[in-house]
């Protein structure tokens, strides 16, 4: 289901939720744990792409739980600080609070393709038309960014697996710094060969600043309207938590 909605509704509803999760309590992060575990297992995502998520959080536990545990006198020595058990809920609080939004992130860039991405972020920016054209530049140029990251990572792969099969990867560090910067000048002549192109696309379509407008991707449906009310609910019930 969470593939098949509107990607309007799923920019929408994290940016709100995202935003949200700075003002809510514990209760609300409780809430929020357990609704996106069940988001997770609904999409069937696979666990693996949460990997680096993963180290990324312990890494900034690392820092946080260092940063906000250790505290000392004010006129005083580092050395003279002490663990702090507030310190240490402030920093997990902190903590929770990120991993939450890099959780919902992740699922969120799992479950919509990248053209959709761009276009459904692009869709909050044309009200801002109005005020300046260069909020439609800016979101074709988000739209375009997004749409063409993935063919680059797959010419990258391609160029690599080219190398690869010319002769065996080199051992010495010096050695594979040059390859790495060998490998990277094909790629910039394909991305600027690929820019030429859509540009002269863009061209003879008429394109033009401040004339794009974000299309629509398809008529909202029932599932759209269900994942409407369900964000606003559970924004709802955030804001409630953090008021108590």
């Amino acid at each position: 289901m969470l593939h098949q909605l509107d990607p309007r509704v799923k920019v929408g509803g994290l940016a709100f939720l995202s935003l949200l999760m700075t003002m809510t309590g514990w209760q609300g992060l409780a809430l929020t744990s357990v609704a996106l575990l069940g988001l997770m297992i609904a999409s069937r995502t696979p666990l693996k792409i949460y990997r680096m998520l993963i180290v990324v959080l312990v890494w900034m536990g690392l820092f946080y739980g260092l940063a906000a545990g250790w505290v000392w006198p004010e006129n005083g020595a580092v050395w003279e600080g002490h663990w702090s058990r507030d310190g240490f809920v402030q920093a997990g609080d902190m903590l929770w609070r990120i991993a939450l939004v890099f959780g919902l992130t992740r699922l969120y860039t799992a479950v919509t393709m990248p053209l959709e991405q761009g276009m459904g972020i692009a869709f909050f920016f044309n009200p801002l038309i109005r005020i300046t054209p260069k909020a439609a530049d800016f979101a074709l140029m988000l739209t375009l960014t997004l749409r063409f990251i993935p063919l680059i990572v797959e010419e990258a792969a391609l160029i690599w697996k080219v190398r690869l099969l010319k002769s065996e990867w080199p051992h010495s560090r010096v050695k594979q710094s040059r390859e790495v910067i060998q490998l990277i000048v094909p790629l910039i002549l394909l991305s600027l060969k690929r820019a030429e192109e859509l540009a002269e696309n863009l061209m003879c379509r008429g394109y033009g600043s401040g004339t794009y407008h974000t299309l629509i991707l398809h008529e909202r449906t029932s599932e759209d309207l269900v994942g409407v009310l369900a964000v606003g609910v559970w924004g709802v019930l955030l804001l409630i938590l953090g008021l108590n």
